[in-house]
C-alpha cells in the first residue's frame, strides 16, 4: 500500500517557466494527498533568456532546456506527453490530442503565447515560437548556407527586445558569411526607435550593436502582406527576402477560445491578483497566456519565474483551506539583452551600458537559474522524502478507508469500475459472442484455424496510465505477431495503486483506454477481466490470436545460410535504468517511446511474405538470449555485426555510464556461448546484447535469396532502423556458437560459410 494514497489531482498544462518552478519547488516540498500531473507537447521546455545564446553558438541545445520527464520524476509529478486542445470548466477536464481527456480537481494553465499570424501570407514565414520548431529551421538555415555559395536574404519581422536579440544572434553566428556577402540580415520594425519601449540610452546602444554585427534595419517600416519574394509594407514597397521569421507581437493558443473562461481582446486568460481565472475558484493561469486586466504586463519571462512561488503556494493552499497569496509584479528590474557575441546591454531605471562584463553576469544569473533544475535529488521511489507542513485526507468530502481488506479479492469497487467501463470506446469482433458484463467471455473460433495464446504482465515503466496501457497491449500482442496469428481477443488484469475512488476510477478508465487503443487498432477485442489494488500499477493481458496450420512461424527453423534481420533498435533495458535514477535525457526516453509504440504486425507481415523461416520477438532476455532459442533446438551458430546493430538513441551513452537493467546480470549468462568476447568488451554493444526490451523488435532467419526484398518492405512500412545484424551458419556441436564482428556486410559471411563449407567436402 501507498504511504501516502492519493485524494486530489493538479494538472498543470504546458511546460512554461512558472510550471517550472511549481514542480521544482514541489520536489522540495511535496504535498502527501495531492497528485501533480504535467502536461505538455515537449519533453523539454525552453529557458527564453539563454535562446539567444543558443543561436549565436555559445550554448547547447541542453543548456537552454529544462528536461521536463526528469523535473517531473524528481517532484513526484506525472508527466504527461500530449497537445491540450480545449478546457471543459463545467466536467473539470482537459480535452488531449489523439487520446481520452484527462480529469483534474486543480487546473493551471502555462502554455505561453504565439506570434500574431494576422499578416497576410505569414503562413509563408517561420515563427520564433514555438523555439522547438525554430530551432529545427536554424540547424537546417545553418547547414544551408555551409554547403550553399549562392547568397541568402533573411529578414526578421519585429522591433521588440527578441526580434533585436534573435538579428544580433543570427548575425554573430553568420559573421563569417555577412563580411563575405553572402548573407544579409535585415531587421524589419514599424516604429522609429528600436528595442520597442526601452529607454533613449538603451536603444542607441542597441543600434550601435546591430550596425556592427551587419544588421541592415529597416524603420518606420510597417509590414502589410508576406510573399514569396519577400516583404510588402504599407507604401507597396517590396523588400526582396529568401525568407522571413517572425517576431511579432505575440497572441494566445488560439484553442482557448472554445474554452469557458474569460479572455482579454488577445485571447489571453483574465486572472487576478491570486492567479486564479476569472468566475473560476479551481483553475489558474500564468506566464505568457495570463492577463491583469487592470495592469497588463509585458510578455517577459522575469515575470512568469517569479509567479512560481505564488502559484506553487495557492495551488496547495486551495486544497488545504490555507489564505491564498496575491502576485504582486515587480515594477523595477535589471533587463539584459544578449548583443551576439559575449556583449549584453544592461538596461535598469532608464541608464544603460553595454560590454562583455555585463555578458558574463548575465551568463551567471542564466547558468544558475537552470542549475536549480539539475541539481534536484531523483530515486526510484515515486514520492520524494521531504515532509511538508501539511497534508491532504483529513478534509470534507475527501474519505478513503483507513484499511483495504483482502477478503474482497482487493477488487476495485463496483461503481468506480462502472464509470470506467463507461467510458471506454466500443468494440466489435466477429468471434466473441459474450464479454464485458458477463461470467466469462464466450467465442466461436473457426474449426480451421489454430488458437494461440499468450501472457504477459508489465509494471508501469511510465507515469501516464493511457500510455503504460498501450505499451502493456503492444507488448502482450507481439508474442502473437511472433506466431504470425492474428488477435482476436483480450483478457486484463488491472493492478492500481491504492487512492480514493475519484482518483481510481481515471486512472482505470485512462489505463483501459490505452489498451483497447491499441486492441482496437489490431481488430482484437477486451473480452473481461480483472482489476485489483496494490502498492503500484501494474497491467497483464492474455491475449488470443488465430493462425492458419500451414502458415504458424516458430522460433525454431533457422536454417544455414539464412540472414538475420532485426525490426527494431536495441536499448530500451538501459534507458529506463537511467530514466529511473533521472540520469537519461528526454530526448532519449522520447525516442525509445516512439521505438516502443511502434507496433510489430506489419513487419511480421513482412517477414511471413518473404519466407522467414523463424522468427521471435526480442524482450526480456535480450538480443542474445533470444538468439540462442533459436539456435539451440537445431544445433546452429551465428555471426552478428556490431556496426550492423540498431541502436535507439542515447543507448551507448547510458551504457558507458553504466545504467544497466536488473534483469541485464541474469541475461549475462549467454555471453558464454560467445567464442570471441574480447573484440566486442569495448564496445557499447556488448552490453547492449543483453539489454532487455519491453516492446521490443522481431528477430527473424530470413533466406538470404529474400533478404534485401524483405528488407525495403520493412522500411516501407514504417521500421526505418531494420537492418540485417548478422547470418546462421552451420553448427557441429551440441551447444551453438555465436561469433561477433566489428564490422562488414551479411553477403561476406555467407561467402565465407559456403567456402568453409566446400574446403571441407
Amino acid at each position: 500500500m501507498q504511504e501516502h494514497p492519493n485524494y486530489q489531482d493538479i494538472v498543470l498544462v504546458g511546460g512554461g517557466h512558472t510550471h517550472a518552478i511549481v514542480l521544482q519547488m514541489w520536489a522540495m516540498n511535496p504535498l502527501p494527498g495531492a497528485r501533480l500531473t504535467l502536461v505538455s507537447p515537449q519533453i523539454q521546455t525552453a529557458y527564453s533568456g539563454m535562446l539567444p545564446g543558443m543561436v549565436a553558438g555559445h550554448y547547447s541545445l541542453d543548456d537552454t532546456h529544462i528536461d521536463l520527464a526528469r523535473l517531473c520524476r524528481a517532484a513526484g509529478a506525472r508527466f504527461i506527453q500530449a497537445c491540450a486542445h480545449h478546457v471543459d470548466a463545467k466536467m473539470r477536464s482537459v480535452s488531449l490530442l489523439g487520446r481520452p481527456p484527462l480529469e483534474y480537481d486543480l487546473l493551471s494553465l502555462d502554455v505561453g503565447a504565439t506570434p500574431v499570424r494576422e499578416l497576410p501570407g505569414s503562413e509563408l514565414a517561420i515563427p520564433i515560437k514555438p523555439i522547438g520548431h525554430f530551432y529545427n529551421f536554424w540547424k537546417k538555415l545553418q547547414r544551408h548556407v555551409q554547403k550553399n555559395r549562392t547568397p541568402l536574404r533573411l529578414g526578421i519581422v519585429g522591433g521588440g527586445a527578441g526580434g533585436c536579440e534573435l538579428a544580433m544572434a543570427m548575425a554573430h553566428s553568420l559573421e563569417e558569411q555577412i563580411y563575405s556577402g553572402r548573407v544579409q540580415i535585415h531587421l524589419i520594425h514599424a516604429a522609429d526607435k528600436i528595442p520597442q519601449g526601452y529607454p533613449f540610452l538603451a536603444r542607441t546602444l542597441v543600434a550601435r550593436e546591430l550596425e556592427r554585427l551587419g544588421v541592415l534595419q529597416h524603420h518606420n517600416w510597417p509590414v502589410a502582406e508576406i510573399t514569396e519574394q519577400g516583404v510588402r509594407n504599407k507604401s507597396g514597397e517590396l523588400l526582396g527576402l529568401d525568407q522571413v521569421l517572425l517576431s511579432t507581437n505575440a497572441c494566445a493558443p488560439p484553442w482557448l477560445a472554445d474554452a469557458d473562461l474569460a479572455l482579454d481582446e488577445k485571447g489571453f486568460v483574465l486572472v487576478d491578483r491570486k492567479l486564479r481565472a476569472r468566475g473560476h475558484q479551481d483553475i489558474f493561469a500564468a506566464g505568457d497566456v495570463a492577463s491583469f486586466a487592470a495592469e497588463p504586463l509585458p510578455k517577459a519571462g522575469v515575470y512568469a519565474v517569479r509567479q512560481g512561488p505564488v502559484l506553487f503556494h495557492n495551488l496547495r493552499a486551495t486544497l488545504t483551506g490555507r489564505p491564498l497569496q496575491s502576485y504582486r509584479p515587480q515594477k523595477r528590474f535589471l533587463s539584459l539583452l544578449s548583443c551576439g557575441g559575449k556583449r549584453a546591454v544592461a538596461v535598469r531605471n532608464g541608464l544603460a551600458a553595454v560590454g562583455a562584463p555585463l555578458w558574463h553576469w548575465k551568463d551567471h544569473i542564466d547558468r544558475s537559474f537552470m542549475q536549480r533544475f539539475e541539481d534536484l535529488p531523483v530515486t526510484l521511489e515515486t514520492m520524494p522524502t521531504a515532509r511538508p507542513r501539511e497534508a491532504l485526507g483529513q478534509r470534507e468530502g475527501i474519505s478513503l478507508a483507513g484499511m483495504r481488506c483482502n477478503g474482497c479479492g482487493a477488487k476495485v469497487g463496483p461503481e468506480v469500475l462502472r464509470r470506467a467501463l463507461a467510458k471506454l470506446p466500443a468494440q466489435q469482433s466477429d468471434f466473441l459472442l459474450r464479454g464485458l458484463g458477463d461470467d466469462a467471455a464466450v467465442m466461436d473460433l473457426p474449426a480451421s484455424q489454430l488458437l494461440v495464446q499468450s501472457s504477459d504482465q508489465l509494471r508501469a515503466p511510465v507515469a501516464d496510465p493511457w500510455l503504460f496501457g498501450r505499451l502493456a497491449a503492444l507488448h502482450a500482442l507481439s508474442d502473437l505477431f511472433a506466431m504470425h496469428a492474428q488477435p482476436v481477443s483480450a483478457q486484463i488484469l488491472a493492478t492500481l495503486p491504492t487512492a480514493a475512488e475519484e482518483i481510481t476510477q481515471r486512472d482505470l478508465q485512462q489505463l483501459l483506454a490505452g489498451a483497447i487503443y491499441e486492441l482496437n487498432r489490431h481488430h482484437c477485442a477486451l473480452s473481461g477481466g480483472h482489476t485489483a489494488e496494490g502498492a503500484e500499477m501494474q497491467l497483464g493481458l492474455t491475449v488470443n490470436g488465430l493462425a492458419e496450420r500451414d502458415q504458424l512461424l516458430e522460433k525454431r527453423g533457422a536454417q544455414a545460410g539464412d540472414c538475420l534481420i532485426l525490426s527494431k533498435p536495441l536499448g530500451v533495458g538501459t534507458i529506463f535504468a537511467a530514466e529511473g535514477m533521472g540520469e537519461v535525457q528526454g530526448r532519449w526516453l522520447q525516442k525509445a517511446l516512439e521505438c516502443m509504440l511502434h507496433s510489430n504486425a506489419a513487419a511480421a507481415e513482412a517477414f511471413a511474405q518473404h519466407g522467414a523461416h523463424a522468427l521471435t520477438d526480442v524482450t526480456g532476455f535480450g538480443l542474445l538470449g533470444h538468439l540462442l532459442e533459436m539456435l539451440k533446438p537445431d544445433g546452429l551458430n551465428a555471426t552478428l555485426i556490431a556496426e550492423q546493430l540498431p541502436l535507439i538513441p542515447g543507448a551507448s551513452q547510458c551504457i558507458e555510464r553504466g545504467w544497466l537493467s536488473s534483469l541485464q546480470p541474469q541475461n549475462a549468462s549467454a555471453y558464454a556461448f560467445v567464442e570471441n568476447p574480447r573484440e566486442w568488451q569495448s564496445l557499447p554493444h556488448w552490453a547492449l546484447l543483453t539489454d532487455p526490451q519491453t516492446c521490443g523488435g522481431l528477430l527473424a532467419a530470413v533466406p538470404e535469396n529474400t533478404a534485401e526484398a524483405c528488407m525495403r518492405t520493412l522500411l516501407q512500412s514504417g521500421c526505418s532502423q531494420a537492418a540485417i545484424i548478422g547470418v546462421v551458419s552451420a553448427g557441429g556441436d551440441v551447444q551453438p556458437k555465436i561469433n561477433l564482428r566489428r564490422e562488414g556486410h551479411w553477403r561476406q559471411l555467407i561467402t565465407r560459410d559456403s567456402e568453409a563449407e566446400h574446403s571441407q567436402v
